[in-house]
């Protein structure tokens, strides 16, 4: 690396940890994994998106553990870290082979495991569903699936840019948490590597690809105004469900992260509403309302 290029990444990684700093193992500071006991037979795998932590899926993982079930949001590889190591251990195989562990050691202890992620998140649950047709139901929330001309432009970008500076800020990222107070207390980077996003390419065909293998009742849920996954993206990619249960449902006035924004309180409602109806209701399970996280 040369002169110019250390000196650039030094200041991105200076920002970073100025902005997010990390605790004595190595983490940021909040962006923890998540494991919320409850249900001793019902547990929910839920897995955060790229480039982000389980905070940004902690509404719903609270709402879910009030309502009755045990919880496990993993932290994934290269996520909720330092920039050098989201540049050195973000890579497709280790996030599968991550959430592959958490979804067997679930399955070990819980009679009855489903599934459900937010956008690259999504895309993992996807791939582990069409692994597992005997999974009860899955929860496919803002899924960001396939690759899109936009996609394919920012990594060209990158890769050219890549002998100029090795990190680049995010773009959206603003919009995809509309509410201000939920949006500053984000706990994601907004800096990316031309490496990172070849990866989160890889998952994102994969699960593409998975779609029409998958059986069980599946919700598809989503925002008319995400800013990252268009309308006709999702429609085409919902339309490649085989599953003989499936549904589509639409949100509105939130982002692409639609487990913290506005729309928290509904998306955990229907997230509720839909396992205790495919996967039966977990053990203490509240059949009315959802934990408050207005």
């Amino acid at each position: 690396m040369s002169a110019r290029n250390r000196a650039i990444a030094e200041r991105f990684e200076r920002e970073h940890s100025a902005r997010l700093p990390l605790d004595p193992d190595g983490i940021v500071i909040g962006a923890q994994p998540i494991r919320l006991e409850a249900s001793r037979t019902h547990a929910v795998l839920l897995v955060h998106g790229f480039n982000d932590t389980p905070q940004s899926v902690s509404p719903l993982a609270l709402a879910l553990h009030a309502a009755g079930w045990t919880v496990v949001a993993p932290l994934l590889p290269g996520h909720g870290r330092s920039l050098r190591v989201l540049a050195a251990e973000s890579r497709a195989d280790a996030w599968l082979a991550y959430v592959r562990q958490a979804y067997t050691a679930l399955r070990a202890s819980h009679e009855t495991v489903v599934l459900s992620g937010l956008s690259m998140g999504a895309a993992l649950c996807t791939i582990l569903a069409a692994e597992h047709p005997d999974t009860p139901a899955l929860v496919l929330l803002a899924p960001y699936l396939g690759t899109s001309w936009w996609l394919d432009l920012q990594l060209l970008s990158a890769w050219l840019a890549q002998p100029f500076t090795p990190y680049f800020t995010g773009r959206g990222g603003i919009r995809s948490i509309r509410d201000p107070e939920a949006r500053v207390g984000a706990l994601g980077p907004g800096v990316n590597t031309a490496r990172t996003l070849t990866e989160l390419r890889k998952i994102a065909i994969a699960a593409e690809s998975a779609l029409p293998s998958l059986c069980m009742p599946t919700l598809y849920l989503q925002s008319r105004e995400d800013n990252r996954i268009t309308e006709s993206a999702a429609i085409r990619h919902f339309a490649m469900l085989r599953a003989p249960v499936r549904e589509q449902r639409w949100l509105t006035g939130c982002g692409h992260i639609i487990t913290a924004d506005y729309c928290r309180v509904e998306v955990a409602s229907q997230v509720i509403e839909w396992f205790g109806r495919y996967a039966g209701p977990a053990d203490g399970q509240k059949l009315k309302g959802v934990a408050g996280n207005e």
